[in-house]
């Protein structure tokens, strides 16, 4: 009798782990996973948002690319070796000294359709750097899934593009690395210019005449993955572009401190046939009287990459001035000394010859201007 209840008393005690899963209860939770901590989205394999573009150039990948890489500003289309990554093109827009930031305003990751990485394989290994997404959008057209996923911090945004058909696992298409537009802070905070709809904001410079705070604002109706698409984007052909330079009035008596624009300028749109764009805009002392200037390059698609048309502008008693405004350099390269422009202008002959016209301004500070001091014609 005893070894029959002895023996119950070991059947009950095996069999009580598993009374609660009989029942339906569910089973003991997992220990949780210690807090992760998402990493800023600015790089991809070997692509860091954050290098500046003479480091990007030193890619031995980029090296079919190096001659587009030397613009002031522009966007460049490399293809490169898959590697690791399985990235084969890339697309990218960039300013030189540009602030704050970098260099490159965006990449554009593009992956060969036959080594493309499943989009939940990714998402999961993303997440695990940048953590959750911040946003996940679903599309269908036509038979066809198009999902897109970001993620963000103060300056960055990484955008990931993947489809397929509706009945095949979707494929990444391409990864976006963007910069944010800035954060405005202090007296920048007030200002707020809406030039056009669907306004990006590229950036915002501070700077002193005579004691007084003025910002130059630039911007452009293209977000940054349009920028660095170039002309193969839709949008490339209606692109607009800002640039104003604008004065903080000072409070006096009933109206309060406020941003009020001094002088801007919008370009390009759907009825310019030929719509200019700013090349560079420069904030330096290129009259050499120590007082910082405005400089702004102008060009168009058929141009060449070359201005079309140079502003300079500076302050003078209170007031915006252009101290320099030459107009029809469609072809033109300007160089730039303190207190003096060359200008080279290309010239064309009937003979088929060629030639240049080499003009050189100088800055007259007596008359606050610049003047034409000397005009070569070189030939080619």
């Amino acid at each position: 009798m005893r070894f029959r209840l002895l023996r119950l008393c070991v059947l009950l005690s095996l069999a009580a782990p598993f009374a609660g899963l009989a029942a339906g209860a569910p089973a003991p939770a997992a220990r949780a996973p210690g807090p992760l901590t998402p990493g800023s989205p600015h790089r991809f394999g070997r692509f860091d948002l954050d290098e500046s573009l003479a480091q990007l150039a030193k890619h031995p990948e980029f090296a079919p690319c190096a001659s587009l890489l030397s613009t002031p500003s522009g966007h460049a289309e490399c293809d490169v070796g898959p590697e690791g990554d399985h990235v084969a093109r890339v697309q990218l827009a960039w300013e030189v000294g540009r602030d704050p930031g970098g260099d490159l305003v965006a990449l554009r990751l593009s992956f060969d359709p036959a080594t493309a990485p499943a989009l939940t394989d990714l998402e999961w290994q993303l997440s695990q750097k940048w953590g959750a997404p911040a946003l996940e959008q679903l599309r269908r057209d036509k038979g066809h899934k198009f999902f897109t996923l970001e993620w963000e911090d103060a300056g960055h945004r990484a955008i990931v593009e993947a489809s397929a058909p509706i009945s095949q696992p979707s494929r990444v298409v391409a990864i976006i690395l963007e910069r944010r537009p800035p954060a405005l802070s202090g007296d920048l905070a007030g200002l707020k210019p809406r030039p056009f709809p669907g306004f990006h904001l590229r950036w915002v410079r501070r700077l002193d005449f005579d004691g007084n705070p003025f910002a130059v604002v630039y911007g452009s109706s293209l977000s940054p993955a349009q920028e660095a698409l170039g002309e193969a984007g839709p949008a490339w052909l209606t692109q607009r572009t800002y640039v104003g330079i604008w004065r903080l009035d000072q409070a006096s008596g009933e109206h309060k401190r406020r941003w009020r624009m001094g002088w801007d300028r919008i370009t390009g749109g759907d009825d310019d046939e030929d719509p200019q764009r700013v090349l560079r805009i420069d904030t330096h002392d290129v009259t050499g009287d120590g007082a910082p200037d405005v400089l702004v390059e102008f060009t168009c698609d058929s141009c060449a990459r070359t201005a079309n048309e140079v502003i300079l502008k500076t302050v003078r008693a209170g007031k915006l001035v252009d101290l320099f405004a030459k107009r029809d350099l469609f072809r033109a390269t300007v160089e730039l000394d303190p207190g003096r422009i060359r200008i080279r202008e290309p010239e064309d002959h009937e003979d088929g010859s060629s030639s240049s016209t080499l003009s050189t301004y100088a800055y007259d500070r007596s008359k606050g201007a610049f003047f034409l001091a000397r005009e070569e014609h070189l030939e080619n």
